[in-house]
C-alpha cells in the first residue's frame, strides 16, 4: 500500500492490516505490531527520516495506534498480562489476502464466472467458522475479499463483464477495446449494445464495406438477384457510400444507394435531406440511410413522407444480421457475435 492509499483507506481497511500482521505473526507487542503495519506502507526515504510531529510517518503510527487501541477495546484483539497482542479466535476467523487471492483465482478456474456476491457467500461457506451476530459475520472476510479482487482487476488477472467476473486468461480476446466489447458480449452482456459498439470501434470504412455485404445478404434472402454490389468511398463520393444493384423473379431492377454512418451522433433532418438530394442527383430507384446510432423524431418524419427512403438504425441494423446470420450467429441457442468477422476484418478491394 502507498502511503496516498494509506491516507485514503477507512478504519476498515486499516483495521485488517493489524489482523493479517497478526494472523501471520502472533504474539507481537503494541510497538511491534504498529512497526509491522508500518513496513507494508511505501514511504519515501525522506518521509521516513522525518520524525517530527505531524510528519507522514508519525502520523500514520498515530493513527494505526488509535485504530488498534479501538480494536481492543472491542475485543477483537487481545492483549494478555505479559502486552503480547494475538486475535480473539473467538470473534474473529481471519483469512490472509493471500489465502484469499488463491481462493478467488482456483473458484474462476474452467472458465467460470460468477458475480460478487456469489464469491463472498461461497467465501463465507469456505472459511468462516467463527460466532459472531448477525450483522458482524463475516465482516472481516468481505473485506479482505474485496480488496483484493480490486487488486486483481489492477493487476489485470480479473475482468468484469457486467455482474460477473472472470480470469482474464478465460477469454482470449485481445486488451483492446474492441476485445473488452467482444468479451463481455460472450459472458452475457448485452449482445446488440456489444454488438454495435464492436461496429463502431471498426471505423467507417469497415461499415461501410459491412453494410454493403449485410444488405446484398439480406436482398438475397428476399428473393432478389443481385447485379453488382460496391462501397463507393472517397471524397467525392457525392454522399453515397455504396450501391446495390437488384433483380426481381420478374425483371424488376432497382439501383439502391446507400450512405453509411458509423457514429454515435443522432441522425438529423438536414443529414437526410441532404442525403435524399444525392439519391435524386444520382437518379436511385431507392435510397438508404445507415446509422449505428438512431435517427431525430423530425428526420423521422421526413423518412414517413418519402417512399423510396428508408433509414436503419442500430437496433434494425442488429436484427438484419441476426436474420442473415452475418455478424451474429447461434452458439448453444444463445445469440452471439460472430468474433471471428471483427477479429479478422473485413478484405477491401481497391
Amino acid at each position: 500500500m502507498t502511503y496516498k492509499e494509506f491516507i485514503r483507506a477507512n478504519e476498515e481497511q486499516i483495521r485488517n492490516m493489524l489482523y493479517e500482521c497478526l494472523s501471520e505473526m502472533p504474539r507481537l507487542r503494541r510497538k511491534q505490531l504498529i512497526e509491522a503495519v508500518v513496513s507494508r506502507i511505501e514511504f519515501s526515504n525522506q518521509q521516513l527520516l522525518n520524525t517530527s510531529p505531524g510528519s507522514p510517518l508519525i502520523s500514520a503510527k498515530s493513527r494505526i495506534g488509535m485504530i488498534l487501541s479501538a480494536a481492543v477495546k472491542s475485543a477483537y484483539i487481545i492483549e494478555d498480562e505479559l502486552g503480547f497482542m494475538s486475535l480473539n479466535s473467538s470473534e474473529i476467523k481471519f483469512v490472509s489476502k493471500y489465502v484469499c487471492r488463491d481462493y478467488i483465482i482456483d473458484a474462476l478456474q474452467g472458465g467460470k464466472s460468477l458475480t460478487k456476491q456469489e464469491l463472498f457467500r461461497y467465501a463465507e461457506e469456505r472459511f468462516c467458522q467463527c460466532q459472531m451476530n448477525s450483522e458482524e459475520k463475516n465482516l472481516v472476510l468481505r473485506s479482505i475479499l474485496g480488496q483484493v479482487l480490486a487488486r486483481l482487476e489492477d493487476e489485470g488477472h480479473i475482468v468484469r463483464i457486467g455482474e460477473k467476473i472472470c480470469l482474464s486468461d478465460n477469454l482470449d480476446y485481445p486488451s483492446t477495446e474492441l476485445g473488452s466489447y467482444l468479451r463481455e458480449a460472450a459472458l452475457g452482456g448485452d449482445t446488440e449494445k456489444f454488438f454495435l459498439k464492436s461496429i463502431h470501434t471498426m471505423g467507417g470504412e469497415w461499415f461501410e464495406f459491412y453494410a454493403v455485404e449485410l444488405l446484398e445478404k439480406y436482398f438475397i434472402e428476399c428473393g432478389k438477384t443481385i447485379i453488382s454490389a460496391s462501397v463507393c468511398g472517397g471524397s467525392d463520393d457525392g454522399g453515397i457510400d455504396g450501391i446495390i444493384e437488384t433483380e426481381d423473379w420478374l425483371g424488376f431492377k432497382e439501383t439502391i444507394l446507400m450512405q453509411m454512418k458509423n457514429r454515435n451522433a443522432i441522425i438529423t433532418p438536414k443529414d437526410v435531406r441532404e442525403f435524399y438530394g444525392a439519391v435524386c442527383a444520382e437518379q436511385g430507384s431507392r435510397g438508404l440511410y445507415i446509422t449505428i446510432s438512431s435517427f431525430h423524431s423530425d428526420a423521422h418524419a421526413l423518412l414517413d413522407k418519402v417512399d423510396n427512403l428508408i433509414g436503419l438504425d442500430g437496433h434494425r441494423i442488429f436484427l438484419i444480421a441476426e436474420k442473415c446470420g452475418y455478424g451474429l450467429k447461434y452458439v448453444e441457442g444463445n445469440l452471439r457475435i460472430d468474433d471471428e468477422l471483427f477479429l479478422n476484418p473485413l478484405v477491401t478491394e481497391e
